[in-house]
């Protein structure tokens, strides 16, 4: 092989390498690895929950049992996906307030419950939705899966529910609200609440996070 070939050949070699980083080691390769990279699916076994009574500081507790998913997802792979998280907690709300009713004409909200994984957008595959009447002087329990209502049942509460504020914001804009936070940057969220706090004499979301549990008020 003459020598202009080899320098040829060694010429070729060079380019390719560097074509290599820069679509692979560099700030494109970074790019194109991250577009690559799949998101996690959450897949989940839901269950009915067994219910017997149900008292004000259930609607404080927001479930803690559910996946871990990243608050502030640093790249796809960290950004959850569950298949069966249809609603948000404003429209399981929406579904279930007919049935209440119908249950109750004086039934009113006193809290709502994730109780499957719950995804950025304020979504969940499983909600906890429990009503009170006053002249019942019982609760009333609704549990939606995916965007169906699979039970619904009357229930011993103390509690009677509460007038809802008007134009309350969905349960995204409570996990866009801490979102950007510092201190949520490397945290996660496993479920959310929304109840009545007696105290303040106001409505809030309680968002269940690995830093403990964060309530944000809804005016």
């Amino acid at each position: 092989m003459s020598l202009k070939k080899i320098i040829l050949v060694i010429f070729l070699i060079a380019v390719g390498a560097l074509l290599v980083w820069y679509f692979f080691g560099g700030s494109i390769g970074k790019n194109i690895s991250l577009m690559l990279e799949k998101k996690t699916t959450v897949n989940e076994q839901l269950e009915i929950p067994d219910t017997k009574s149900v008292a004000i500081l259930d609607g404080r507790l927001p479930n803690t049992n559910a996946y871990d998913t990243p608050i502030a997802p640093n790249s796809p792979k960290e950004e959850v996906v569950v298949p069966g998280a249809v609603l948000t907690l404003k429209e399981a709300y929406a579904k279930s307030e007919a049935e209440a009713l119908i249950w109750g004409k004086d039934a009113k909200l006193i809290f709502i419950k994730s109780l499957g994984a719950v995804t950025l957008d304020g979504r969940s595959s499983q909600w906890q939705v429990v009503f009170g009447s006053k002249t019942k002087k019982k609760g009333y329990e609704i549990i939606i899966q995916k965007d169906l209502i699979v039970s619904k049942k009357e229930i011993e509460s103390k509690e009677y529910g509460y007038d809802l504020p008007k134009n309350w914001y969905d349960a995204k804009d409570a996990i866009l609200s801490i979102q950007t936070m510092p201190q949520f940057k490397q945290s996660t969220i496993s479920g959310m609440n929304f109840y009545y706090n007696k105290d303040g004499k106001i409505w809030g979301y309680a968002l269940a996070t690995s830093n403990g549990t964060v309530s944000v008020p809804v005016r």
